[in-house]
């Protein structure tokens, strides 16, 4: 289990796995200068949520620094940052992550050796 600090205002835990992926997010939708929504269920069971913006500290600290990205769940995080809830933390996010890494992959499209 990794945490998520956003700026001073809060630490969030998350597994590594989720970790790696919706801080890749952050960073690229950062990166661009766009703000994202972040939220996600504090202690005590209610909602809570912040705007990250470019000039908020991000902190991604790991347990296990082998998370390896999918690019499914980069898309599947993406579309929701950039939608009106933003990035939303839930259980159910982290099931819904899980159930796409389940699914069989994409295959390849084939690599053409001529020229």
């Amino acid at each position: 289990m990794g945490s998520l600090s956003l700026g001073r205002i809060v630490t969030v835990d998350l597994p590594d796995d989720v970790l790696a992926h919706v801080h890749a997010v952050i960073i690229a939708k950062l990166r661009v200068r766009e703000p994202v929504v972040v939220g996600w269920v504090a202690e005590g069971g209610h909602h809570d949520e912040v705007m990250v913006n470019p000039a908020m500290p991000v902190l991604a600290q790991y347990d296990d620094d082998d998370a390896q990205l999918d690019r499914r769940w980069l898309n599947r995080l993406m579309m929701a940052a950039n939608g009106v809830r933003g990035l939303q933390l839930t259980p159910d996010l982290v099931d819904a992550l899980h159930a796409i890494q389940d699914e069989p992959a994409d295959p390849a499209p084939p690599v053409s050796t001529t020229g």
